[in-house]
Protein backbone atom coordinates (compact mmCIF):
# COMPACT_ATOMS: atom_id res chain seq x y z
CA UNK A 1 0.00 0.00 0.00
CA UNK A 2 2.84 2.42 0.86
CA UNK A 3 4.55 1.69 -2.45
CA UNK A 4 1.31 2.33 -4.30
CA UNK A 5 0.86 5.70 -2.63
CA UNK A 6 4.46 6.66 -3.40
CA UNK A 7 3.98 5.64 -7.04
CA UNK A 8 0.72 7.58 -7.20
CA UNK A 9 2.37 10.66 -5.70
CA UNK A 10 5.19 10.52 -8.27
CA UNK A 11 2.70 10.23 -11.14
CA UNK A 12 0.61 13.08 -9.75
CA UNK A 13 3.69 15.32 -9.56
CA UNK A 14 4.61 14.37 -13.12
CA UNK A 15 1.05 15.05 -14.31
CA UNK A 16 1.02 18.43 -12.56
CA UNK A 17 4.24 19.36 -14.34
CA UNK A 18 3.31 18.12 -17.81
CA UNK A 19 -0.45 18.64 -18.16
CA UNK A 20 -0.43 22.41 -18.85
CA UNK A 21 1.98 21.93 -21.75
CA UNK A 22 -0.04 18.97 -23.03
CA UNK A 23 -3.22 21.05 -23.13
CA UNK A 24 -1.63 24.21 -24.50
CA UNK A 25 -1.56 22.99 -28.11
CA UNK A 26 -4.79 21.44 -29.37
CA UNK A 27 -4.87 18.96 -32.25
CA UNK A 28 -6.71 20.49 -35.21
CA UNK A 29 -8.84 18.45 -37.60
CA UNK A 30 -6.57 19.37 -40.53
CA UNK A 31 -3.36 18.37 -38.74
CA UNK A 32 -5.00 15.18 -37.46
CA UNK A 33 -6.15 14.14 -40.94
CA UNK A 34 -2.65 14.65 -42.34
CA UNK A 35 -1.07 12.67 -39.51
CA UNK A 36 -3.50 9.77 -39.90
CA UNK A 37 -2.66 9.51 -43.59
CA UNK A 38 1.06 9.56 -42.81
CA UNK A 39 0.63 6.84 -40.19
CA UNK A 40 -1.36 4.64 -42.58
CA UNK A 41 1.23 5.04 -45.34
CA UNK A 42 4.03 3.94 -43.01
CA UNK A 43 2.27 1.08 -41.20
CA UNK A 44 4.76 -1.65 -42.12
CA UNK A 45 7.79 0.40 -41.12
CA UNK A 46 6.19 1.52 -37.86
CA UNK A 47 5.25 -2.04 -36.92
CA UNK A 48 8.79 -3.26 -37.56
CA UNK A 49 10.23 -0.40 -35.51
CA UNK A 50 7.98 -1.23 -32.55
CA UNK A 51 8.78 -4.93 -32.89
CA UNK A 52 12.52 -4.34 -32.99
CA UNK A 53 12.78 -1.87 -30.10
CA UNK A 54 10.05 -3.10 -27.76
CA UNK A 55 10.04 -6.84 -28.42
CA UNK A 56 13.29 -8.18 -29.94
CA UNK A 57 15.52 -5.71 -28.04
CA UNK A 58 13.52 -6.12 -24.81
CA UNK A 59 14.80 -9.13 -22.80
CA UNK A 60 11.63 -9.20 -20.69
CA UNK A 61 9.18 -9.23 -23.58
CA UNK A 62 6.76 -12.16 -23.32
CA UNK A 63 6.68 -12.37 -27.11
CA UNK A 64 10.34 -13.38 -27.38
CA UNK A 65 9.82 -17.03 -26.33
CA UNK A 66 6.83 -17.27 -28.68
CA UNK A 67 8.87 -15.92 -31.60
CA UNK A 68 11.82 -18.10 -30.68
CA UNK A 69 9.63 -21.20 -30.66
CA UNK A 70 8.31 -20.19 -34.08
CA UNK A 71 11.90 -19.75 -35.32
CA UNK A 72 11.35 -16.09 -36.11
CA UNK A 73 14.18 -13.58 -35.65
CA UNK A 74 13.86 -9.91 -36.53
CA UNK A 75 15.37 -10.41 -39.98
CA UNK A 76 12.81 -13.13 -40.65
CA UNK A 77 10.01 -10.78 -39.61
CA UNK A 78 11.30 -8.06 -41.91
CA UNK A 79 11.40 -10.44 -44.84
CA UNK A 80 7.92 -11.78 -44.02
CA UNK A 81 6.36 -8.30 -43.92
CA UNK A 82 8.08 -7.36 -47.19
CA UNK A 83 6.76 -10.51 -48.85
CA UNK A 84 3.12 -10.71 -47.63
CA UNK A 85 2.40 -7.36 -45.98
CA UNK A 86 1.58 -6.56 -42.36
CA UNK A 87 -1.67 -8.48 -41.99
CA UNK A 88 -0.27 -11.40 -43.95
CA UNK A 89 2.74 -11.53 -41.64
CA UNK A 90 0.55 -11.38 -38.55
CA UNK A 91 -1.53 -14.24 -39.91
CA UNK A 92 1.58 -16.36 -40.50
CA UNK A 93 2.80 -15.61 -36.97
CA UNK A 94 -0.58 -16.56 -35.49
CA UNK A 95 -0.56 -19.85 -37.39
CA UNK A 96 2.91 -20.52 -35.93
CA UNK A 97 1.65 -19.93 -32.38
CA UNK A 98 2.71 -16.31 -31.99
CA UNK A 99 -0.55 -15.12 -30.46
CA UNK A 100 -1.75 -14.52 -26.94
CA UNK A 101 -5.11 -15.62 -25.59
CA UNK A 102 -7.27 -13.37 -23.47
CA UNK A 103 -6.51 -15.32 -20.29
CA UNK A 104 -2.78 -15.43 -21.08
CA UNK A 105 -2.75 -11.66 -21.53
CA UNK A 106 -4.48 -11.29 -18.17
CA UNK A 107 -1.97 -13.60 -16.49
CA UNK A 108 -4.68 -16.18 -15.74
CA UNK A 109 -3.43 -18.96 -18.03
CA UNK A 110 0.23 -19.95 -17.62
CA UNK A 111 0.10 -23.38 -19.25
CA UNK A 112 2.22 -22.35 -22.28
CA UNK A 113 4.40 -19.65 -20.74
CA UNK A 114 4.39 -17.99 -17.34
CA UNK A 115 3.14 -14.58 -18.42
CA UNK A 116 2.06 -11.91 -15.96
CA UNK A 117 -0.03 -9.02 -17.20
CA UNK A 118 2.68 -6.54 -16.26
CA UNK A 119 5.07 -8.33 -18.66
CA UNK A 120 3.13 -6.73 -21.51
CA UNK A 121 3.77 -3.18 -20.24
CA UNK A 122 5.55 -0.87 -22.65
CA UNK A 123 8.97 -0.29 -21.03
CA UNK A 124 9.40 3.05 -22.82
CA UNK A 125 6.30 4.65 -21.24
CA UNK A 126 6.68 7.20 -18.46
CA UNK A 127 3.22 7.06 -16.89
CA UNK A 128 1.08 10.02 -15.89
CA UNK A 129 -2.07 8.04 -15.08
CA UNK A 130 -2.64 4.50 -13.87
CA UNK A 131 -5.95 2.74 -14.30
CA UNK A 132 -6.43 -0.13 -11.87
CA UNK A 133 -9.28 -2.57 -12.02
CA UNK A 134 -9.56 -5.35 -9.49
CA UNK A 135 -10.57 -8.90 -10.34
CA UNK A 136 -12.19 -11.55 -8.22
CA UNK A 137 -9.10 -13.70 -8.51
CA UNK A 138 -5.54 -13.11 -9.58
CA UNK A 139 -3.76 -9.76 -9.74
CA UNK A 140 -5.63 -6.56 -10.51
CA UNK A 141 -5.43 -5.05 -13.97
CA UNK A 142 -3.04 -2.12 -14.14
CA UNK A 143 -2.66 0.07 -17.22
CA UNK A 144 -0.07 2.85 -17.02
CA UNK A 145 -0.78 5.65 -19.50
CA UNK A 146 1.43 8.55 -20.54
CA UNK A 147 0.17 11.84 -21.93
CA UNK A 148 1.90 11.20 -25.31
CA UNK A 149 -0.39 8.20 -25.82
CA UNK A 150 -3.48 10.30 -25.06
CA UNK A 151 -2.20 12.85 -27.59
CA UNK A 152 -1.77 10.11 -30.20
CA UNK A 153 -5.32 8.90 -29.55
CA UNK A 154 -6.67 12.47 -29.71
CA UNK A 155 -5.58 12.51 -33.35
CA UNK A 156 -8.08 9.74 -34.10
CA UNK A 157 -10.75 11.44 -31.98
CA UNK A 158 -10.32 14.65 -34.02
CA UNK A 159 -10.83 12.92 -37.39
CA UNK A 160 -13.77 10.94 -36.00
CA UNK A 161 -15.49 14.11 -34.81
CA UNK A 162 -15.04 15.72 -38.20
CA UNK A 163 -16.28 12.63 -40.05
CA UNK A 164 -19.48 12.52 -38.02
CA UNK A 165 -20.18 16.25 -38.31
CA UNK A 166 -19.69 16.72 -34.58
CA UNK A 167 -16.88 19.28 -34.59
CA UNK A 168 -19.08 22.04 -33.15
CA UNK A 169 -20.74 19.90 -30.45
CA UNK A 170 -20.24 20.45 -26.75
CA UNK A 171 -19.41 17.38 -24.65
CA UNK A 172 -20.52 15.86 -21.37
CA UNK A 173 -19.93 12.49 -19.69
CA UNK A 174 -21.91 10.09 -17.51
CA UNK A 175 -19.16 7.62 -16.63
CA UNK A 176 -17.00 6.18 -13.90
CA UNK A 177 -13.19 6.06 -13.97
CA UNK A 178 -12.80 6.13 -17.78
CA UNK A 179 -13.99 9.73 -17.63
CA UNK A 180 -10.41 10.85 -16.98
CA UNK A 181 -8.93 9.56 -20.23
CA UNK A 182 -12.06 10.45 -22.25
CA UNK A 183 -11.89 14.03 -20.90
CA UNK A 184 -8.19 14.40 -21.65
CA UNK A 185 -8.58 13.09 -25.22
CA UNK A 186 -11.36 15.58 -25.87
CA UNK A 187 -9.44 18.42 -24.22
CA UNK A 188 -6.46 17.72 -26.47
CA UNK A 189 -8.71 18.37 -29.47
CA UNK A 190 -9.73 21.69 -27.92
CA UNK A 191 -13.15 20.44 -26.85
CA UNK A 192 -13.28 20.77 -23.09
CA UNK A 193 -16.07 18.67 -21.56
CA UNK A 194 -18.75 20.88 -20.07
CA UNK A 195 -19.74 18.38 -17.37
CA UNK A 196 -18.84 15.00 -15.96
CA UNK A 197 -21.52 13.12 -14.05
CA UNK A 198 -20.77 9.83 -12.33
CA UNK A 199 -23.56 7.27 -11.77
CA UNK A 200 -22.56 5.74 -8.41
CA UNK A 201 -22.14 7.34 -4.98
CA UNK A 202 -19.25 4.97 -4.23
CA UNK A 203 -16.66 6.63 -6.48
CA UNK A 204 -13.20 5.76 -5.17
CA UNK A 205 -11.37 8.28 -3.02
CA UNK A 206 -8.42 8.15 -5.39
CA UNK A 207 -10.59 9.05 -8.37
CA UNK A 208 -12.41 11.81 -6.49
CA UNK A 209 -9.15 13.40 -5.36
CA UNK A 210 -7.44 12.88 -8.73
CA UNK A 211 -10.29 14.29 -10.79
CA UNK A 212 -10.55 17.37 -8.59
CA UNK A 213 -6.83 17.89 -8.91
CA UNK A 214 -7.10 17.59 -12.70
CA UNK A 215 -9.89 20.18 -12.66
CA UNK A 216 -7.73 22.58 -10.68
CA UNK A 217 -4.72 22.36 -13.02
CA UNK A 218 -6.32 21.63 -16.37
CA UNK A 219 -9.79 23.19 -16.67
CA UNK A 220 -11.40 19.76 -16.67
CA UNK A 221 -14.85 19.33 -15.10
CA UNK A 222 -15.24 18.28 -11.48
CA UNK A 223 -17.30 15.06 -11.38
CA UNK A 224 -20.80 15.44 -9.97
CA UNK A 225 -22.95 12.59 -8.70
CA UNK A 226 -26.06 11.80 -10.74
CA UNK A 227 -27.68 8.52 -9.72
CA UNK A 228 -27.93 5.97 -12.52
CA UNK A 229 -31.52 5.36 -11.36
CA UNK A 230 -32.45 8.94 -12.26
CA UNK A 231 -31.95 9.16 -16.04
CA UNK A 232 -34.85 11.62 -16.23
CA UNK A 233 -32.56 14.27 -14.76
CA UNK A 234 -30.26 14.03 -17.78
CA UNK A 235 -33.26 13.79 -20.09
CA UNK A 236 -34.17 17.28 -18.82
CA UNK A 237 -30.61 18.63 -18.54
CA UNK A 238 -29.54 17.86 -22.11
CA UNK A 239 -32.18 19.95 -23.94
CA UNK A 240 -31.77 22.71 -21.34
CA UNK A 241 -28.23 23.26 -22.66
CA UNK A 242 -29.82 24.73 -25.82
CA UNK A 243 -26.93 23.59 -28.02
CA UNK A 244 -25.68 20.55 -29.86
CA UNK A 245 -24.13 18.23 -27.32
CA UNK A 246 -22.49 14.78 -27.19
CA UNK A 247 -23.01 12.69 -24.09
CA UNK A 248 -20.51 9.87 -23.63
CA UNK A 249 -22.08 7.09 -21.60
CA UNK A 250 -22.76 3.37 -21.49
CA UNK A 251 -25.16 2.10 -24.14
CA UNK A 252 -27.88 1.10 -21.67
CA UNK A 253 -27.55 4.47 -19.95
CA UNK A 254 -28.34 6.18 -23.26
CA UNK A 255 -31.38 3.96 -23.65
CA UNK A 256 -32.59 4.83 -20.15
CA UNK A 257 -32.20 8.57 -20.82
CA UNK A 258 -34.06 8.35 -24.13
CA UNK A 259 -36.85 6.28 -22.63
CA UNK A 260 -37.25 8.90 -19.90
CA UNK A 261 -37.25 11.69 -22.50
CA UNK A 262 -40.04 9.98 -24.46
CA UNK A 263 -42.08 9.52 -21.30
CA UNK A 264 -41.67 13.23 -20.47
CA UNK A 265 -42.32 14.28 -24.08
CA UNK A 266 -38.89 15.88 -24.34
CA UNK A 267 -36.98 16.14 -27.62
CA UNK A 268 -33.30 15.15 -27.71
CA UNK A 269 -32.87 16.13 -31.36
CA UNK A 270 -29.70 18.10 -30.58
CA UNK A 271 -28.11 15.21 -28.68
CA UNK A 272 -25.60 12.67 -29.93
CA UNK A 273 -24.75 9.74 -27.64
CA UNK A 274 -21.27 8.24 -27.73
CA UNK A 275 -22.05 4.80 -26.37
CA UNK A 276 -19.74 2.01 -25.36
CA UNK A 277 -19.39 -0.83 -22.86
CA UNK A 278 -22.08 -2.95 -24.56
CA UNK A 279 -23.07 -3.92 -28.09
CA UNK A 280 -25.13 -1.39 -30.01
CA UNK A 281 -28.18 -3.16 -31.41
CA UNK A 282 -31.24 -2.32 -33.48
CA UNK A 283 -33.38 -2.36 -30.32
CA UNK A 284 -31.18 0.21 -28.59
CA UNK A 285 -31.05 2.40 -31.69
CA UNK A 286 -34.83 2.34 -32.00
CA UNK A 287 -35.26 3.80 -28.50
CA UNK A 288 -32.56 6.42 -29.08
CA UNK A 289 -34.08 7.50 -32.41
CA UNK A 290 -37.55 7.64 -30.87
CA UNK A 291 -36.29 10.44 -28.61
CA UNK A 292 -34.90 12.27 -31.65
CA UNK A 293 -31.27 11.61 -30.72
CA UNK A 294 -28.38 10.04 -32.62
CA UNK A 295 -25.81 7.50 -31.51
CA UNK A 296 -22.22 6.95 -32.57
CA UNK A 297 -20.34 3.89 -31.43
CA UNK A 298 -16.66 3.67 -30.52
CA UNK A 299 -14.84 0.44 -29.69
CA UNK A 300 -12.11 0.60 -27.13
CA UNK A 301 -10.20 -1.39 -24.54
CA UNK A 302 -8.67 -0.25 -21.29
CA UNK A 303 -5.35 -1.76 -22.34
CA UNK A 304 -5.37 -0.35 -25.88
CA UNK A 305 -7.46 2.82 -25.82
CA UNK A 306 -9.70 3.80 -28.73
CA UNK A 307 -9.56 1.07 -31.41
CA UNK A 308 -12.41 1.93 -33.80
CA UNK A 309 -15.12 4.53 -34.35
CA UNK A 310 -18.52 4.70 -36.02
CA UNK A 311 -18.79 4.88 -39.80
CA UNK A 312 -20.77 7.81 -41.22
CA UNK A 313 -22.26 5.44 -43.82
CA UNK A 314 -22.94 2.42 -41.62
CA UNK A 315 -24.05 -0.99 -42.83
CA UNK A 316 -24.81 -2.25 -39.29
CA UNK A 317 -25.81 -0.69 -35.94
CA UNK A 318 -22.19 -0.87 -34.79
CA UNK A 319 -20.36 -0.51 -38.12
CA UNK A 320 -17.00 1.05 -37.17
CA UNK A 321 -13.77 2.00 -38.90
CA UNK A 322 -10.71 0.33 -37.44
CA UNK A 323 -8.08 2.96 -36.66
CA UNK A 324 -5.56 1.14 -38.81
CA UNK A 325 -3.13 4.02 -38.34
CA UNK A 326 -2.79 2.78 -34.75
CA UNK A 327 -3.72 -0.93 -34.96
CA UNK A 328 -3.71 -4.01 -37.13
CA UNK A 329 -6.39 -6.66 -36.70
CA UNK A 330 -6.76 -10.18 -38.04
CA UNK A 331 -9.11 -13.03 -37.15
CA UNK A 332 -8.68 -16.66 -36.30
CA UNK A 333 -11.25 -19.35 -35.36
CA UNK A 334 -11.62 -19.63 -31.60
CA UNK A 335 -13.35 -22.55 -29.87
CA UNK A 336 -15.88 -21.48 -27.25
CA UNK A 337 -17.81 -23.53 -24.75
CA UNK A 338 -17.91 -27.30 -24.88
CA UNK A 339 -19.92 -27.78 -28.08
CA UNK A 340 -17.06 -27.48 -30.55
CA UNK A 341 -18.46 -24.22 -31.89
CA UNK A 342 -16.00 -21.54 -33.00
CA UNK A 343 -16.16 -17.77 -33.41
CA UNK A 344 -14.01 -15.51 -35.62
CA UNK A 345 -11.95 -14.05 -32.80
CA UNK A 346 -10.15 -10.74 -33.17
CA UNK A 347 -6.37 -10.64 -32.75
CA UNK A 348 -5.10 -7.12 -32.13
CA UNK A 349 -1.64 -5.65 -32.75
CA UNK A 350 -0.62 -2.16 -31.68
CA UNK A 351 1.38 0.22 -33.89
CA UNK A 352 1.81 3.21 -31.55
CA UNK A 353 5.13 3.38 -29.76
CA UNK A 354 3.43 5.35 -26.97
CA UNK A 355 0.87 2.60 -26.18
CA UNK A 356 0.71 1.42 -22.54
CA UNK A 357 0.74 -2.26 -23.54
CA UNK A 358 2.66 -4.00 -26.31
CA UNK A 359 0.13 -5.97 -28.34
CA UNK A 360 1.14 -8.60 -30.90
CA UNK A 361 -1.75 -10.82 -31.98
CA UNK A 362 -3.50 -10.46 -28.62
CA UNK A 363 -7.06 -11.62 -28.13
CA UNK A 364 -9.21 -8.80 -26.69
CA UNK A 365 -11.89 -11.40 -25.93
CA UNK A 366 -14.21 -10.22 -28.72
CA UNK A 367 -15.32 -11.48 -32.11
CA UNK A 368 -17.33 -10.04 -34.96
CA UNK A 369 -17.19 -9.16 -38.62
CA UNK A 370 -13.99 -7.71 -40.08
CA UNK A 371 -14.14 -6.51 -43.68
CA UNK A 372 -12.41 -4.14 -46.07
CA UNK A 373 -15.04 -1.87 -47.56
CA UNK A 374 -14.96 1.43 -49.42
CA UNK A 375 -17.88 3.33 -47.89
CA UNK A 376 -16.89 6.78 -49.13
CA UNK A 377 -17.18 8.49 -45.75
CA UNK A 378 -14.42 10.88 -44.55
CA UNK A 379 -12.66 8.17 -42.53
CA UNK A 380 -12.57 5.94 -45.59
CA UNK A 381 -10.90 8.76 -47.54
CA UNK A 382 -8.12 8.89 -44.94
CA UNK A 383 -7.23 5.27 -45.65
CA UNK A 384 -9.24 3.73 -42.81
CA UNK A 385 -10.86 1.13 -45.03
CA UNK A 386 -11.25 -1.75 -42.59
CA UNK A 387 -14.59 -2.09 -40.83
CA UNK A 388 -15.63 -4.08 -37.77
CA UNK A 389 -19.24 -4.74 -36.82
CA UNK A 390 -21.49 -7.04 -34.83
CA UNK A 391 -18.88 -7.03 -32.08
CA UNK A 392 -19.63 -9.44 -29.25
CA UNK A 393 -17.56 -10.89 -26.44
CA UNK A 394 -16.77 -14.53 -25.82
CA UNK A 395 -14.65 -13.93 -22.69
CA UNK A 396 -16.55 -11.17 -20.88
CA UNK A 397 -20.05 -10.27 -19.82
CA UNK A 398 -20.80 -6.59 -20.40
CA UNK A 399 -24.09 -5.20 -19.21
CA UNK A 400 -24.89 -1.62 -18.22
CA UNK A 401 -21.30 -0.84 -19.27
CA UNK A 402 -19.86 -3.01 -16.50
CA UNK A 403 -17.55 -5.77 -17.67
CA UNK A 404 -16.65 -8.93 -15.79
CA UNK A 405 -14.31 -11.61 -17.09
CA UNK A 406 -16.06 -14.93 -17.55
CA UNK A 407 -13.34 -16.86 -15.75
CA UNK A 408 -14.05 -14.73 -12.66
CA UNK A 409 -17.79 -15.32 -12.96
CA UNK A 410 -17.16 -19.04 -13.41
CA UNK A 411 -15.54 -19.22 -9.97
CA UNK A 412 -18.68 -17.75 -8.41
CA UNK A 413 -21.02 -20.07 -10.33
CA UNK A 414 -19.03 -23.26 -9.75
CA UNK A 415 -17.61 -22.69 -6.27
CA UNK A 416 -19.16 -19.88 -4.26
CA UNK A 417 -22.84 -20.53 -4.92
CA UNK A 418 -22.81 -24.36 -4.63
CA UNK A 419 -20.88 -24.11 -1.36
CA UNK A 420 -23.34 -21.56 0.00
CA UNK A 421 -26.69 -22.86 -1.29
CA UNK A 422 -26.02 -26.46 -2.31
CA UNK A 423 -26.20 -28.27 -5.61
CA UNK A 424 -23.54 -28.77 -8.25
CA UNK A 425 -21.78 -26.29 -10.56
CA UNK A 426 -24.11 -27.21 -13.43
CA UNK A 427 -27.09 -26.10 -11.34
CA UNK A 428 -26.23 -22.41 -11.74
CA UNK A 429 -26.24 -20.55 -15.05
CA UNK A 430 -26.08 -16.97 -16.25
CA UNK A 431 -28.55 -16.18 -19.01
CA UNK A 432 -27.89 -13.01 -21.04
CA UNK A 433 -30.79 -11.45 -22.95
CA UNK A 434 -31.63 -8.01 -24.35
CA UNK A 435 -35.13 -6.90 -23.38
CA UNK A 436 -37.55 -5.10 -25.70
CA UNK A 437 -36.20 -1.68 -24.67
CA UNK A 438 -32.60 -2.55 -25.56
CA UNK A 439 -31.36 -3.06 -21.99
CA UNK A 440 -29.12 -6.11 -21.60
CA UNK A 441 -30.39 -8.20 -18.68
CA UNK A 442 -28.72 -11.03 -16.81
CA UNK A 443 -30.75 -13.85 -15.30
CA UNK A 444 -29.09 -16.11 -12.74
CA UNK A 445 -30.83 -19.45 -13.06
CA UNK A 446 -30.90 -21.79 -10.08
CA UNK A 447 -31.95 -25.37 -10.83
CA UNK A 448 -35.00 -26.34 -8.73
CA UNK A 449 -33.23 -29.59 -7.77
CA UNK A 450 -31.12 -27.46 -5.42
CA UNK A 451 -34.25 -27.02 -3.31
CA UNK A 452 -35.93 -23.87 -2.01
CA UNK A 453 -33.59 -20.87 -2.01
CA UNK A 454 -33.99 -17.23 -1.07
CA UNK A 455 -33.63 -15.49 -4.45
CA UNK A 456 -32.63 -12.21 -2.82
CA UNK A 457 -29.94 -14.02 -0.81
CA UNK A 458 -28.57 -15.71 -3.95
CA UNK A 459 -28.44 -12.38 -5.77
CA UNK A 460 -26.70 -10.73 -2.82
CA UNK A 461 -24.16 -13.57 -2.52
CA UNK A 462 -23.39 -13.46 -6.24
CA UNK A 463 -22.74 -9.72 -6.27
CA UNK A 464 -20.78 -9.78 -3.02
CA UNK A 465 -18.51 -12.51 -4.40
CA UNK A 466 -17.67 -10.25 -7.36
CA UNK A 467 -16.94 -7.22 -5.21
CA UNK A 468 -13.28 -7.58 -4.32
CA UNK A 469 -12.32 -4.61 -2.10
CA UNK A 470 -9.95 -2.03 -3.50
CA UNK A 471 -10.44 -2.64 -7.20
CA UNK A 472 -12.86 -1.86 -9.98
CA UNK A 473 -15.06 -4.90 -9.30
CA UNK A 474 -16.94 -3.35 -6.33
CA UNK A 475 -18.07 -0.47 -8.56
CA UNK A 476 -19.26 -2.89 -11.24
CA UNK A 477 -21.11 -5.05 -8.73
CA UNK A 478 -22.68 -1.93 -7.18
CA UNK A 479 -23.71 -0.74 -10.65
CA UNK A 480 -25.45 -4.04 -11.39
CA UNK A 481 -27.11 -3.95 -7.96
CA UNK A 482 -28.49 -0.43 -8.31
CA UNK A 483 -29.53 -0.90 -11.95
CA UNK A 484 -31.25 -4.20 -11.05
CA UNK A 485 -29.39 -5.78 -13.95
CA UNK A 486 -29.23 -9.21 -12.32
CA UNK A 487 -32.41 -11.18 -11.65
CA UNK A 488 -32.52 -14.61 -9.98
CA UNK A 489 -34.92 -17.25 -11.28
CA UNK A 490 -35.53 -20.75 -9.97
CA UNK A 491 -35.72 -22.77 -13.18
CA UNK A 492 -33.66 -25.45 -14.92
CA UNK A 493 -30.61 -24.16 -16.81
CA UNK A 494 -31.07 -23.72 -20.57
CA UNK A 495 -29.42 -26.31 -22.79
CA UNK A 496 -27.74 -25.68 -26.13
CA UNK A 497 -28.97 -27.32 -29.33
CA UNK A 498 -26.39 -30.01 -28.69
CA UNK A 499 -27.89 -30.66 -25.26
CA UNK A 500 -25.03 -29.10 -23.32
CA UNK A 501 -25.56 -27.11 -20.12
CA UNK A 502 -23.03 -24.27 -20.20
CA UNK A 503 -22.42 -21.78 -17.37
CA UNK A 504 -23.19 -18.86 -19.72
CA UNK A 505 -25.98 -18.78 -22.27
CA UNK A 506 -26.88 -15.98 -24.66
CA UNK A 507 -30.41 -15.63 -26.01
CA UNK A 508 -30.28 -13.75 -29.30
CA UNK A 509 -32.90 -11.05 -29.68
Amino acid sequence: MTLNWIRDAVMLARLTRDLPGFLRRAVTCEAAAELVQQRVAARDERFLDVARRLIFDNPRSPYRPLLRTAGCEFGDLQALVARVGLEGALGSLADAGVCVSFDEFKGRDTRRFAFAESDFDNPSVTPHIEIRRGGTRGPATSVKIGLPFIADQAVDVAVALEAQGLSDYAHALWLLSSGVTVSLRLAKTGRWPAAWFYPLPSLTTKLKVGSRWLASIGRLPVPRYLDLREPERLARWLPEQNRNICLTCYASSAVRICRAAVEQKLSLERVNFWTFGEPMTEAKLAVIHQAGARATVPYGLTEAGLVAFACAQPSAPDDMHLFRDAFAMIQRPRAVGETGATVPAFLLTGLLETAPKILLNVEPGDHGTLTTRRCGCPLDQLGLTEHISYVRSYEKLSSEGMTFVKTDLLRVLEQVLPQRFGGAPADYQLLEQEDVTGILRLHLLVNPVVGPVDEAAVRHAFLEALAEPGGYAPLGADFWRRAETLQVKCQPPVATRAGKILPFHLIKS
